[in-house]
């Protein structure tokens, strides 16, 4: 099994967000697919355009931030037919 934190959106804020307006939480990943890719987060960006940006999110809807990761797993089969 594999874990993903995720900061999601607890209720709309103007500016800053203020304490307790996002979340952290832990969720489990399903098994991922052919084609699909798994990284870790090394840094997130936390840029002031996110409060813009979050406006357009519900509550409890994951943040979407920039971030710079590493490659943990890759899943690619490739059939060959002969």
């Amino acid at each position: 099994m594999v874990y993903a934190k995720s900061w999601t959106l607890k209720k709309h804020f103007e500016g800053s967000p203020p304490r307790g307006n996002l979340e952290l939480k832990t969720v489990e990943l399903p098994p991922f697919n052919n084609g699909e890719v798994l990284l870790q987060a090394l840094l997130l960006a936390g840029d002031p355009y996110l409060g813009v940006a979050a406006k357009r999110l519900k509550e409890g809807d994951a943040m979407m931030r920039q971030q710079v990761v590493r490659t943990v797993e890759i899943k690619i089969y490739t059939t060959f037919i002969i």
